[in-house]
């Protein structure tokens, strides 16, 4: 640990040193067949955002991930889930690692592996890098993430196939930078509120060339220049009212094709689509299914928020961190989840819907 200064850190806690992302990715290394489902899947889902691929994109997983275990039966699930609609889906795990608060609560695996305000970063890494050297090397399911540190990609972005910027994040210049640079298509969800103007601000921005402070392979601070990402596309996830409507698709192409955005949206069937209500995601997945099979093709992939087990639940805070005592296999500790069961069930049956569309 780095000792503290009596000038510049008043109110620093301590430094400590991470392992160089070099170091750290060498311990865990992507193997052959993990870095062509990496490479493979991050091109399709470049081709299906563009409308090259009549497919569609659905991100499917936990809210947040929690526990190592659970994590890997999960990806195993819908691992097998995917093997069934990939004529019609390509179908990518949700592994979210880091959560943003938006005034207290747990921020993620990253930071809190042990949910006990411990601050083991490091184990934190490791465990999510084995995660999802998991999904990507033995179940060959791609994965999705949400960015929030602008460190944390260089630690494992290289098992990433679709990242997302969030709600609370989608119009600050810091992310812009950071998604400009990195290598895999990048979903803007809208504000909190709902409106798409932050979001789409956002997408113009993304394509540009910019530079900013991060860090190398290396560790080292460094100037990062960029070359612009031209995947970029909005995903719809309500505010104060739901936004997956033919009305609000309508407006949002309008919008696009003013601005020369010329990607298709997702449309993420949780948080205000669904008015916080998980079980309604089946309710929004089933009618935006419904448009496509009326011809929409703006629409290019879904999201939702499922884990082994419905629902949420609670745990504890005092003084002296969480209470993890008597919680449940499989049932998430942040936003409420469907369960892995409907999801699949919902998801065959809208395969089959999908195929006699195109019969």
């Amino acid at each position: 640990m780095t000792r503290r200064s009596d000038v510049t850190d008043k109110r620093i806690k301590y430094y400590r040193t991470l392992p160089k992302p070099s170091e750290f990715v060498s311990r865990f290394p992507l193997v052959a067949e993990g870095r062509e489902v990496v490479s493979t899947t991050r091109e399709e889902i470049t081709a299906i955002i563009r409308r090259e691929d009549d497919r569609l994109v659905l991100i499917t997983g936990p809210c947040s991930i929690h526990d190592t275990d659970q994590a890997m039966e999960l990806a195993v699930k819908i691992a097998r889930m995917a093997d069934e609609v990939k004529d019609q889906f390509l179908v990518v795990g949700r592994f979210y690692f880091e959560k943003p608060r938006t005034v207290d609560g747990w921020k993620g695996m990253v930071y809190d592996p042990y949910i006990n305000n411990s601050g083991e970063v490091e184990k934190g890494l490791e465990m999510a890098r084995d995660i999802l050297i998991h999904s990507v090397n033995e179940c060959r399911l791609p994965a999705a993430t949400e960015f929030l540190n602008p460190f944390t990609p260089q630690y494992y972005s290289d098992l990433i196939s679709w990242t997302a910027v969030g709600a609370r994040t989608s119009e600050t210049q810091l992310y812009r930078e950071m998604m400009s640079g990195l290598s895999m298509p990048v979903g803007y969800k809208n504000s909190t509120r709902g409106d798409i103007d932050a979001a789409v601000n956002s997408l113009i921005a993304l394509k540009n060339e910019t530079c900013f402070i991060g860090i190398d392979q290396f560790g080292n601070a460094s100037v990062v220049a960029t070359t612009g990402n031209d995947t970029g596309h909005l995903v719809l996830r309500g505010g104060n009212t739901p936004n997956y409507d033919k009305s609000s698709i309508a407006y949002l192409r309008k919008v696009s094709a003013g601005k020369g955005l010329l990607n298709g949206c997702i449309v993420d069937c949780s948080h205000g689509n669904s008015g916080g209500d998980y079980k309604r995601q089946a309710v929004v997945f089933d009618n935006v299914i419904q448009q496509i099979c009326d011809g929409d093709d703006f629409i290019v992939g879904l999201m939702t928020e499922t884990n082994l087990r419905e629902g949420k639940q609670e745990i504890r805070k005092d003084l002296t961190g969480y209470d993890k005592s008597g919680l449940e296999w499989g049932v998430s500790i942040t936003d409420a989840c469907m369960a892995f069961d409907t999801t699949r069930d919902l998801v065959l049956r809208s395969a089959d819907r999908l195929r006699m569309r195109k019969k």
